[in-house]
């Protein structure tokens, strides 16, 4: 499967989402939004650094205390000034100062504003130049004892005093600015709004995005499920039900990650990545221009081993299919498998299915795993080469980074961390999803074998006649004709027998009258007008087959009955249980009507499985019906009540009957003998009888006891 065919797939899956577009534009709006406040966040967490926790001078501020104070500062409310303070420190052995003292804090610092300096020794003996005229400075140091402070000719705030033994002096130029406290609740609101932002955000595009997927995945159940209802009988016989159910069912729950991820990862991670990088490079676009194309070489490898996930996880949905039918199998012939003992062998072959496939599934972990584990690995000697490559950057002062710069960088190359893990997720999910879409929507691309040709009309009803003319077909894959040129007429009202041995083509007209496959040449004719000018689905309203396996659904009596005729009244349904002789049997269920049959009807007999949809014939009143033998595979009571309610059921009805058991076409008014698909002896019972042909010797065989009673 190539690339290209891949990425089809998926974007034919996508195109299930389209009439979902106000809701995708929606969730792409709080993917921006959740993206955005996450990086404002951090960036906000770089402007308390810069502005509270380590604040410097305006001239070596960061970007994002400078954007600040620059265009976001003046709009506030209040007179916040951001702290602007370069400390000097200095090791002296006596000083003499004069200025405006603060009293001495706990820990012994005294500060002094608009301090001079008037005298200074340093430890070592140099003298310091005493402040310039006109010049204050703020001062800072931690003494032990008290300060004698004496009156200063400035003011009556002024003071003066000398410190005769060593002291730490700290020179502070610059302000403490007046908001630093201000600041710091203004950013703890702010990250914790963005953190409402985010939080609130999240939660509805993920409700927003489940629901689309789950409407996503019910569209395209519909659509599968509407295509194989539709498909041919050939369709199914040409397939394991256990593939068809399981990318029916399995295969279509692989393809709901990968709609998950389109409102998750698939749309947040690449956002995320976008707003990281933009943080990093408004922090320090050097850094960013050397980081961003090492990030760009953690991708190589993840699409290596997608390739790889997208060809173990097709064989292993395969390897799904060949399990799937075995426990199919296994559950519809369950007293075939008890009744000969084959529970061992069943086993076998369900053991040897299940190691194929976990052979399989683990080959696609192994893909899986490594496409992560490379990306991980690499991103972690990425970040150990942005470390080193940084700070020597910094060290040879090539790039100049405050210290709420610097963290904004870091957190935003982490953030890259999260968005390139799940990336490679991304990628070997949508490659698993690939196989399962190119499974389901390989089920829907088969075409129809025959559909409705364009303006066909509805069936107006059987007036006169029916008529075979020169039919033909071959299965698919056969050598020969099933029917070879077959050739008769069914008058209204009449009853005609076909009969024959096993292969002889009569279920295959059975098939071909009601179009559940369609004649290779040749006309089926209703009144003169061939089946194919009709609407298939108004030409079978008039036909009701009883066969001689009663198929019921996992559903009520009732429903049962009802079959097609889905608007019929609860009175109509007892009429035509009544008629089919089943109603007392019905009344004896525990919820009579409403009682759940279970699986293919097993909590009744077969003989009443076969009177059910007898009343399921009864109840849709057709005028044409079909009966394959519907005694056949019973025991003498039941076949009796069985076909006591058939003669009702057929009377006053055109009927096309398959009949094993010779005897019950005596009455018939037509006799049609098949052998190898063509017919080789026609007319009634006692005609048939008396010509000494095939139908003679199948009769007299049967009548001994020696015949197969399936032909």
């Amino acid at each position: 499967m190539t690339n290209e065919h891949a990425a089809h797939g998926i974007w034919r899956m996508l195109g299930h989402v389209k009439p979902y577009r106000r809701e995708i534009l929606f969730v792409l709006f709080l993917l921006v939004l959740y993206s955005g406040a996450n990086s404002i966040r951090i960036a906000t967490i770089g402007l308390v650094i810069d502005g509270v926790v380590s604040p410097g001078v305006r001239e070596d501020r960061g970007r994002a205390s400078a954007f600040f104070e620059d265009h976001i500062l003046p709009n506030l409310p209040g007179d916040i000034e951001l702290p602007s303070e370069a400390v000097s420190t200095l090791q002296l052995e006596a000083v003499s100062i004069s200025g405006i003292p603060t009293p001495v804090d706990p820990s012994g610092i005294v500060q002094v504003e608009s301090a001079v300096i008037e005298k200074a020794t340093l430890v070592g003996g140099a003298e310091v130049a005493s402040t310039p005229a006109g010049e204050a400075l703020l001062l800072r140091f931690r003494t032990g004892a008290e300060v004698d402070w004496l009156a200063d000719p400035r003011g009556e705030e002024f003071r003066r005093t000398s410190l005769t033994e060593p002291v730490e002096l700290s020179i502070v130029a610059g302000t403490p600015g007046t908001g630093a406290n201000e600041l710091l609740w203004f950013c703890a609101g702010f990250i914790a709004i963005l953190s409402m932002v985010i939080a609130i955000s999240g939660f509805y595009r993920m409700i927003i995005g489940q629901e689309v997927r789950i409407r996503v995945l019910i569209d395209i159940r519909r659509l599968l499920f509407g295509k194989l209802s539709r498909q041919s009988l050939d369709f199914y016989e040409s397939r394991t039900h256990g593939d068809v159910v399981s990318r029916s069912v399995g295969d279509v729950n692989t393809l709901s990650s990968s709609i998950q991820l389109l409102f998750g990862d698939f749309l947040q991670s690449p956002l995320t990545l976008l707003f990281s990088l933009a943080l990093a490079f408004f922090a320090s676009w050097k850094l960013t221009l050397i980081t961003a194309p090492l990030l760009l070489l953690l991708t190589i490898p993840v699409f290596r081993q997608a390739k790889k996930v997208r060809r173990g996880a097709r064989g292993a949905l395969s390897h799904v299919g060949e399990t799937t039918e075995g426990l199919s199998q296994l559950m519809s012939g369950i007293r075939i498998v008890k009744t000969f003992g084959l529970e061992e062998q069943r086993q076998d072959q369900f053991a040897q299915t299940s190691s194929s496939l976990q052979k399989a599934q683990i080959k696609t972990e192994i893909a899986r795993a490594k496409g992560r584990s490379i990306v991980e690995g690499l991103y972690n000697l990425l970040s150990a080469a942005v470390i080193g490559i940084g700070g020597w950057l910094l060290l040879k002062d090539q790039v100049s980074l405050s210290l709420g710069d610097f963290t904004i960088f870091l957190a935003a190359i982490v953030s890259c961390y999260a968005p390139i893990k799940n990336f490679a997720k991304i990628i070997t999910t949508l490659a698993e999803s690939a196989a399962a879409t190119d499974r389901i929507f390989d089920l829907i691309d088969t075409p129809l074998v025959f559909e409705d040709s364009p303006g066909a009309s509805e069936f107006p009803g059987l007036q006169n006649r029916i008529d075979f003319k020169d039919v033909k077909f071959r299965y698919p894959g056969q050598e020969t004709n099933a029917i070879d040129g077959v050739s008769f007429d069914i008058l209204q009202g009449q009853t005609v027998a076909l009969v024959g041995p096993s292969g002889s083509g009569k279920s295959t007209l059975f098939d071909l009258l009601a179009r559940l496959r369609e004649q290779d040449s040749g006309q089926i004719c209703f009144d003169g007008s061939d089946t194919k000018t009709w609407s298939r689905s108004s030409l079978l309203a008039h036909i009701a087959f009883v066969g001689q396996e009663p198929f019921l659904f996992n559903t009520t009596v009732e429903s049962n009955i009802r079959g097609a005729e889905t608007d019929a009244t609860h009175d109509r349904v007892v009429e035509a249980a009544k008629a089919a002789a089943i109603h007392d049997d019905i009344m004896a269920l525990p919820e009579g009507y409403q009682t759940n049959l279970g699986e293919r009807g097993d909590r009744l007999s077969g003989g009443q499985r076969q009177r059910l949809t007898i009343a399921r014939a009864f109840l849709r009143n057709a005028p044409i019906l079909l009966l394959d033998e519907a005694t056949a595979a019973l025991d003498s009571e039941s076949e009796q009540l069985v076909q006591s309610a058939l003669e009702r059921l057929m009377k006053d009805r055109t009927v096309l009957v398959i009949a094993h058991r010779l005897a019950t076409v005596q009455d018939a008014d037509r006799v049609i003998v098949l052998e190898g698909g063509k017919i080789i002896e026609e007319g009634s019972d006692q005609e048939l009888r008396s010509q000494g042909g095939l139908y003679s010797r199948l009769r007299n065989l049967q009548e001994l006891g020696l015949a197969d009673k399936s032909q």
